[in-house]
């Protein structure tokens, strides 16, 4: 059974993520949005007492290890490299904390989260080098190809594609794998569902998009290069590509052209889920989508070159996407529940207006 506290979220998850997106207009400063943000991440970061962090120091930016004390069968020369998602303006490294650590803890394998530089400070193609620059240290490290998987969501997802390529046409050994959680895939905004979406989806509009895109590459004409849209790269040859996205969102299309579009991909695409839900680990489907990732990864590491079988097979183990489920016990904490999302919007006006 969810504890309260999950259950108040759980109820409350929508109308925050709409109450976000009206503040989100696509017309604050992005420094105000930065802001607003971290208070954000505060908010909805939790302790990881087993979890040890450490610094490592790049070049152009660092990176922070990710090492669970407790996880079973660990293997610490297998990495997950993750790239967070942030709209490549800011970044959420409590929330982003929460999933990685999961990964860690499922799979054995260390962590790795890149704090890739951010625009407009640093505008494209800043985050991809910086992406391709922790790949190669890790192979100079002596981590082989094969033990490292690439993920990341939304911006992030949009950075793990494009790194596959760019590591591919470098001629880099390539990774065993990697996982794209809600990921930008095509930057010119040509998605159908971009339009057909816009009342459907619960955090974005096409004012959010603006606001991303007018500080990560402000030249229009530059947003159809593969640097910046993988879907219109060549996607042979790459290594098996696990993509998870919501029905509900308008950037659902993204993944789907990519996964039709690339041989080794495959997709997930979760039933009234929202932007990168899997972070969100008080929904019962976050916790059945972090179950299924990690056992991606895993098979990932293992050298399978295609996930089909293990996504579709009727196992117990494996936990196929379904409808929405809410809890009976939910349905005695209404009052409660309208009381916490009065007292969240009251918090979270403080810093949005």
């Amino acid at each position: 059974m969810m504890s309260l506290a999950n259950q108040l979220k759980r109820v409350m998850h929508k109308p925050i993520l709409r109450m976000v997106q009206r503040l989100n207009d696509g017309q604050r400063d992005y420094r105000e949005l930065r802001r607003g943000v971290a208070r954000f991440d505060r908010l909805l970061s939790v302790d990881i007492p087993d979890l040890v962090r450490s610094t490592l120091v790049l070049e152009n930016c660092t990176a922070t290890w990710f090492d669970v004390a407790q996880a079973p069968h660990a293997n610490p020369d297998q990495v997950i490299l993750y790239l967070h998602g942030g709209g490549f303006i800011f970044e959420t490294p409590g929330l982003h904390a929460g999933m990685l650590a999961r990964f860690c803890r499922d799979t054995g394998a260390r962590g790795l989260m890149l704090n890739y530089r951010l625009a407009p400070e640093f505008p494209y193609p800043a985050a991809t080098e910086d992406c391709l620059a922790v790949y190669r240290h890790l192979l100079d490290a002596g981590y082989a190809g094969k033990n490292i998987v690439i993920a990341g969501d939304s911006a992030g997802g949009n950075l793990t594609l494009v790194t596959l390529l760019r590591i591919r046409d470098a001629g880099l050994p390539l990774p065993a794998g990697a996982i794209a959680l809600s990921p930008l895939t095509d930057a010119t905004g040509g998605s159908d569902s971009f339009v057909r979406h816009q009342k459907h989806d619960p955090m974005f509009t096409a004012g959010t998009y603006n606001l991303v895109m007018d500080h990560y590459l402000r030249d229009v004409t530059r947003r159809s290069e593969v640097w910046a849209s993988p879907l219109f790269g060549d996607l042979t040859g790459l290594p098996p590509i696990h993509l998870v996205v919501g029905s509900s969102e308008m950037m659902l299309d993204e993944s789907v052209r990519f996964a039709t579009k690339c041989p080794s991909a495959t997709l997930d695409v979760w039933h009234d889920m929202p932007h990168v839900f899997p972070a969100m680990g008080f929904l019962p489907e976050a916790q059945q989508a972090l179950t299924r990732l990690a056992l991606c990864i895993t098979a990932m590491f293992a050298g399978t070159t295609s996930l089909d079988s293990l996504l579709h097979q009727p196992s117990a183990s494996v936990v196929a996407p379904t409808g929405q489920h809410v809890s009976r016990s939910s349905h005695f904490y209404p009052a409660l529940a309208l009381l916490g999302l009065v007292a969240v919007a009251a918090y979270l006006t403080t810093f949005w207006c």
